[in-house]
């Protein structure tokens, strides 16, 4: 069989044109759902927003109703219910059931009014706990079901899992076509800076916030040593939509696809970024009381390079930059005269 060309390849891996094809975005109000529209709309789609105030996604005639009404060829679900940490371990019974029913009537509800294609946004928080232990921290794909997800994230994870197994099912017996897109930690502009968000808001606002107001020093958590997979969500958005564009059989039968930056960062990596874009200039200390969890952590992206020809574009320094500058225009814009 001959080589493939290079742009047989570029042909093959993109797929089919979103110009003027119906798609719907669950979540589309949300930090990634407002990327994802972005990038949907640059590429020529007619977006349509399914918005919570008037679509309860957890009852099921809502869901047959958004169907009725937008009547989209292409649904993407970037929508969940979601938190941090502590939102995790205080609603898991919550976290489990919506996210489990949303997807399932949402992918079931499609089939019968003729969707095309499904698409999941899924986490790596479905990995089981023990994922890449063998290997240095690099979670495969494969490794999925070999185990049970960490039980501070199981209850969120877990449903996300049964959604994988969804999409495979209904392509089995229906032929209805989706891809599966497992997210690594998210990061950049329209993210949540408060307590309640993920690591990179967090350092962001810390030292920012610091800098802003002469904070003589800030302080981190635990030794820094624990290392990450950050991937900036507008590089997240441009492979979501690649997935959607895809038209060979991987990106149809819901094989579940790793979405991340191909590189661990450590966590002191990130800290010192932070500091030096924004300025901060006085102490740093760690408080090695505070754990840092799982010691190493990253994605294997080989499926998504060849799957998708995608690699994340942006360096976390970048990103960061990017996320900085939003944040001081936001607090700027929003906080004006508030210490």
């Amino acid at each position: 069989m001959a080589a493939e060309g290079g742009e047989a390849k570029r042909r093959r891996l993109e797929g089919g044109d979103l110009q003027g094809r119906r798609v719907a975005v669950t979540g589309a109000q949300g930090f990634l759902g407002k990327h994802l529209v972005a990038e949907l709309e640059a590429q020529g789609a007619k977006v349509l927003l399914v918005k919570h105030s008037e679509y309860d996604l957890i009852e099921q005639s809502q869901v047959r109703n958004m169907y009725v009404d937008l009547k989209p060829e292409i649904l993407i679900h970037a929508a969940g219910a979601v938190g941090g940490l502590g939102a995790n371990v205080a609603n898991p019974g919550r976290f489990l059931y919506e996210n489990t029913m949303m997807g399932l009537m949402l992918l079931e509800e499609g089939r019968k009014a003729d969707l095309q294609k499904f698409v999941l946004v899924s986490t790596v928080c479905a990995y089981p706990e023990s994922a890449g232990k063998e290997e240095g921290g690099l979670m495969r794909e494969e490794a999925m079901w070999d185990g049970f997800p960490n039980p501070s994230i199981s209850s969120y994870g877990l449903a996300k899992r049964l959604l994988h197994e969804a999409l495979r099912m209904h392509r089995k017996q229906y032929g209805m076509a989706s891809s599966t897109l497992v997210l690594t930690n998210l990061y950049g502009p329209h993210d949540h800076f408060n307590e309640a968000g993920h690591m990179v808001p967090m350092v962001v606002a810390r030292y920012c916030d610091a800098a802003r107001t002469g904070q003589t020093s800030v302080t981190n958590w635990g030794t820094g040593r624990a290392i990450r997979d950050w991937v900036y969500v507008g590089d997240a958005a441009r492979a979501i939509v690649l997935a959607a564009k895809g038209q060979t059989e991987p990106l149809c039968d819901g094989t579940p696809i790793n979405i991340g930056s191909g590189t661990g960062n450590t966590v002191r990596e990130l800290c010192e970024v932070c500091q030096k874009l924004s300025g901060f200039s006085g102490e740093v200390l760690w408080d090695e009381s505070k754990p840092d969890g799982i010691a190493r952590r990253y994605c294997d992206v080989a499926r998504a390079q060849e799957l998708l020809g995608f690699s994340a574009e942006v360096s976390l320094e970048e990103g960061l930059r990017r996320t900085i500058d939003w944040y001081r225009d936001y607090i700027a814009t929003n906080f004006a005269g508030t210490p």
